[in-house]
């Protein structure tokens, strides 16, 4: 068994390294759908609650800030 353990070593270092390239790849795009999920999530809740822009207090302007902030990372421009 440590024969063929060892006269494989070049595939399982092979394997290794493509592993290594691969899984953060992997891990990143996750990361991304989540955070993209979670924005448009952040944005839905925010427009439920949203009322008449006007008259705008600065709470209501940071909110409306807010919205065009995600809607712009969301690439809904």
């Amino acid at each position: 068994m440590l024969e063929w353990i060892n006269q494989n070593s070049g595939l399982f270092s092979l394997l290794a390294v493509v592993a290594s390239v691969i899984v953060p790849i992997v891990i990143y795009k996750k990361q991304r759908k989540d955070e993209m999920r979670s924005m448009q999530d952040e944005l839905d809740a925010i427009k439920e609650m949203d009322s008449t822009p006007f008259p705008m207090s600065d709470g209501m302007r940071a909110k409306h800030a807010k919205i065009n902030y995600l809607q712009k990372q969301l690439g809904k421009d």
